[in-house]
C-alpha cells in the first residue's frame, strides 16, 4: 500500500485522529483497528488493544476481523459484474434461477438487492440464536430456513432489512457463475484487487492473524459460538481496515464494474437501507450536509462500520472485535475530526470507594421516564428478579434466556434497566447494539450530597444515582453520544 507524505494541515488531523482514539484504548473503550483516509493519504492506520485476550496477542492494522454485512456490498458487485456479462439482470424473477422457489416469479433480483422483497430475516427468528447459528449449514439447508415462511409484505410495496434476501443472492450467483460463492468473490474481486486478506469464511479453514470475537457479561468474555457457513454473502465474510481501503478506492473506479451499475448500485430505491448492499444518506459535520455511503456489520463478538463520504474522498473503516462497541459513534467522530470538528476523547478517572450498603441501595429495576406505565405491569418482588438475574451464567444471558424472566416479571425490555451488585462490584444490565443486552460494571468516581458518579469500565457512559428527599433513587444515564436518559428504580 503506498503511503503519500501528509500535508501540515493533515498532519494536524492526523494528530488529533490518533489522540482521540488513544484515549479511548487506554480507558478501554476501544479495541481493534482503524483506518481514516481522505483524498488518497491515509490520516490513520493502527491497531488498538487485544486480536486475542488469551495469548495476549495485539490487534494491528493488518488484524483480519469479520466484517458482518459488510459482505453485502461484496454480494452487489458480485451481481451487477453478472449483469454486465448478461448473465442475468436485476429486473428478473428469481425463479428463473431457483426453481419452485416460493413467490419467485413475483420476486426480482432487485427486490432482494434493496430489501423490498418481503421476505423474512431469518437470524430474527425464535430459534436462531439458541440453535441455528450454531449447526453447519451449506446454502440449501440455510435458504430452507426461509423458503416456506409467509412474505412480510407483497414483493416491492414495502421494505424491511433481511438478511435472508442475501442468502438468496449468494445462491444465485453460484447457479449463474457455476463456482461457489466464494469462489466468485476471491476470482473476480478480491484477487484482482490484491485484497489478499479479504475473504468468505466458512469456519474450517485457519486464517492467520485471525482476531477473536468477545462479549461482555461482567467482563469480557469469548463471543458465543456462531457457525460460519450459515451466513455467505449475507454476513460472512473477514477483511482488514487495509483491504476495505482497497475496497474503498476501487468503487471509485471501473476496475469491477462500470459507472452505470455503480450508479445503480448507489441509487436510493426504498428508505435507509434500499441501495445495493449499501446505506446512502447524509450526516451534518461541521455545518455541512455530507453524503454519505456506508454500512454496519455486525457478527458474533465483532462490529464494523465504513463509511465513504464520497464528495469529501473520505472514508472511514473502524473494525472492532468486542460487540458491545459502539462502533457507529466512534466511526462519526472520526469523520467528524477528519472533516475540521473539534473533539475530544474521554480521559481516564481515579476510582473512589462506596461502601457495600450503598451500593445495595442502588440496586433494581430501573425504568426510563416517559416509560413509567410499563411499571403498572411488573408482578412479583422484584428483588427475586435481581437475584435471578445477578445468579444467572454468561451463556443463558448470551443466548436470551433472561427474556422469560422479563415476561414472568412484567419487564418491558425495550424501557428499563437493571443494576445489580455482584461480589461487591455494580453491574448494569442494559441493551445496546441491535437491542442485545449486555452487563458490564460500573466504576465509583465521584461523590456528591445527595449522589455519586460512575462511569462503565467498557464502555464511555456515565451514571449518576440521585437519592431523592423521599428516599427513592433516580439515575441519570449519559450515553456515548453524550445524551441524557432519567429512569426511577421500581419498588
Amino acid at each position: 500500500m503506498n503511503i503519500q507524505p501528509l500535508s501540515s494541515c493533515n498532519q494536524e488531523i492526523s494528530f488529533q485522529l490518533s489522540e482521540y482514539m488513544e484515549d479511548l484504548s487506554k480507558c478501554g473503550y476501544f479495541n481493534g483497528a482503524v483506518l481514516v483516509a481522505r483524498h488518497g493519504q491515509i490520516l490513520l492506520r493502527q491497531g488498538y488493544g487485544m486480536a486475542n485476550f488469551e495469548h495476549e496477542v495485539r490487534n494491528s492494522s493488518s488484524t483480519k476481523f469479520r466484517i458482518g454485512s459488510i459482505a453485502k456490498s461484496f454480494t452487489a458487485v458480485a451481481i451487477l459484474q453478472l449483469q454486465e456479462k448478461k448473465m442475468l439482470h436485476v429486473n428478473d424473477c428469481i425463479g428463473t434461477y431457483l426453481p419452485n422457489y416460493p413467490n419467485g416469479s413475483i420476486i426480482t433480483i432487485h427486490h432482494l438487492l434493496s430489501h423490498s422483497s418481503g421476505i423474512p430475516d431469518f437470524t430474527s427468528f425464535a430459534d436462531y440464536w439458541g440453535t441455528t447459528m450454531k449447526l453447519f449449514s451449506p446454502l440449501e439447508e440455510t435458504m430452507r430456513l426461509f423458503r416456506d415462511r409467509p412474505l412480510e409484505f407483497e414483493p416491492g410495496e414495502d421494505w424491511r432489512y433481511t438478511s435472508s434476501s442475501y442468502i438468496l443472492l449468494s445462491a444465485i450467483i453460484e447457479k449463474v457463475s457455476g463456482v461457489t460463492y466464494g469462489a466468485y468473490i476471491s476470482n473476480n474481486i478480491c484477487c484482482p484487487l490484491g485484497m489478499n486478506d479479504t475473504g468468505v469464511e466458512e469456519g474450517r479453514t485457519i486464517l492467520k492473524h485471525f482476531a477473536s470475537g468477545y462479549s461482555v457479561c461482567k467482563d469480557i468474555i469469548p463471543a458465543e459460538y456462531v457457525d460460519m457457513s450459515l451466513h455467505l454473502g449475507a454476513g460472512g465474510m473477514y477483511s482488514t481496515v487495509e483491504d476495505l481501503y482497497l475496497w474503498d478506492r476501487t468503487l471509485y473506479t471501473d476496475t469491477l464494474v462500470g459507472q452505470a451499475s455503480r450508479d445503480m448500485m448507489f441509487s436510493e430505491y426504498t428508505p435507509y437501507c434500499g441501495s445495493y448492499g449499501w446505506v446512502v444518506g447524509s450526516m451534518l459535520i461541521n455545518h455541512k450536509s455530507r453524503k454519505r455511503i456506508g454500512h454496519v456489520g455486525s457478527m458474533n463478538g465483532f462490529v464494523a462500520y465504513m463509511n465513504r463520504y464520497t464528495d469529501d474522498d473520505l472514508v472511514v473503516i473502524t473494525l472492532s472485535n468486542i460487540s458491545m462497541t459502539p462502533i457507529g459513534i466512534i466511526n462519526d467522530h472520526l469523520a467528524k475530526i477528519a472533516l475540521g470538528e473539534s473533539l475530544e476523547g474521554p480521559k481516564p478517572v481515579s476510582p473512589i470507594q462506596v461502601e457495600m450498603n450503598e451500593m445495595q441501595r442502588y440496586v433494581g429495576v430501573y425504568v426510563f421516564e416517559g416509560d413509567m406505565g410499563c411499571t403498572r405491569s411488573i408482578k412479583g418482588n422484584t428483588r427475586n428478579l435481581i437475584e435471578r438475574i445477578a445468579t444467572m451464567d454468561a451463556g443463558s444471558i448470551s443466548v436470551g434466556r433472561f427474556y422469560k424472566l422479563f415476561d414472568e416479571y412484567g419487564i418491558d425490555n425495550r424501557s428499563s434497566m437493571i443494576v445489580t451488585c455482584e461480589q461487591k462490584r455494580l453491574y448494569l444490565f442494559m441493551p445496546k447494539n441491535h437491542g442485545a443486552w449486555f452487563k458490564y460494571e460500573l466504576v465509583p468516581i465521584a461523590r456528591q450530597i445527595h449522589s455519586t458518579v460512575w462511569i462503565a469500565k467498557n464502555i464511555d457512559e456515565k451514571i449518576v444515582f440521585n437519592i431523592e428527599q423521599n428516599g427513592s433513587i433516580r439515575l441519570i444515564h449519559t450515553d456515548v453520544q453524550g445524551i441524557d436518559r432519567i429512569a426511577s428504580q421500581v419498588k
